[in-house]
């Protein structure tokens, strides 16, 4: 129990262990012959004593109070809590492993299903029947998403099992770099659709010889784009230069040659 520690911390545990009995509530008066007075270490001691009671009764739940319902003392109500809950019963237990065997992560977090199997796993600790590692280890494996099975294979051919803080950052590791992953796809579409549009946008606003360029700035960035397509309207302007001076000279040649010419 929790209240244990604090009780031997406080140094009153002897209050509810029963290894201190009451003083007598009234001891002689010497001075006043054969009558008696109040016992100032009964006062004392009904005083802690009652304090302890209150401080027990406020911490359990209410599914448990029924259980003391008749103590009136701090022995009886911690000797009852003993006998009903510090031996645990055999149907406990295997509840407790019925429930570390049908145990999924789901749709939960890694942190949230983590969560769920040390609870279970403190609980068995709690009613001594603590569970070991290379078991903790495989019920958590066992219940993981699939995402996780290429991690899982790695990890359980480990020499040693993990302990929870070591399997715990693992699998947020893991969480994290998947949801990475999954980012990465989602985006892609759009990417794809921004490149095609932008594509379809050249064909419609330039000339063939444009459109390579096009579809190479989709993929590059912003300054090698603009270094392409003044390369290519470059050779463009020049090509386009020479076949109008061949055209020209063609002419020439051909209103020369004609016939009847002057």
């Amino acid at each position: 129990m929790q209240m244990k520690p604090y009780l031997l911390g406080q140094g009153v545990f002897h209050f509810v262990d029963g290894s201190v009995s009451c003083p007598l509530s009234h001891v002689s008066d010497s001075s006043a012959g054969s009558s008696s007075t109040i016992n100032p270490s009964f006062l004392h001691w009904k005083q802690q004593y009652q304090l302890i009671l209150s401080a027990l009764l406020s911490s359990l739940f209410v599914d448990v109070l029924h259980l003391v319902v008749d103590c009136y003392t701090s022995h009886c109500v911690w000797r009852t809590l003993e006998r009903a809950l510090a031996s645990p019963s055999n149907s406990r237990i295997m509840q407790l492993h019925g429930s570390f065997q049908n145990l999924r992560q789901g749709d939960s977090s890694v942190s949230i299903y983590m969560q769920q199997a040390k609870s279970l796993f403190d609980e068995l600790t709690a009613d001594g029947r603590p569970m070991s590692l290379e078991d903790f280890n495989l019920y958590v494996f066992r219940g993981l998403r699939g995402e996780f099975k290429d991690l899982v294979t790695s990890l359980i051919t480990k020499a040693e099992p993990l302990s929870y803080a070591d399997l715990h950052s693992h699998l947020l590791t893991h969480e994290f770099l998947h949801k990475n992953s999954f980012h990465s796809m989602d985006a892609a579409p759009s990417l794809l659709s921004s490149s095609l549009s932008h594509s379809h946008h050249c064909c419609q606003h330039h000339s063939p010889l444009l459109i390579l360029l096009c579809l190479i700035t989709t993929q590059t960035s912003a300054a090698t784009g603009v270094v392409l397509e003044a390369i290519i309207v470059s050779t463009t302007t020049a090509t386009l230069t020479r076949t109008g001076a061949n055209l020209l000279q063609t002419g020439g040649q051909t209103t020369g040659s004609r016939p009847g010419a002057t």
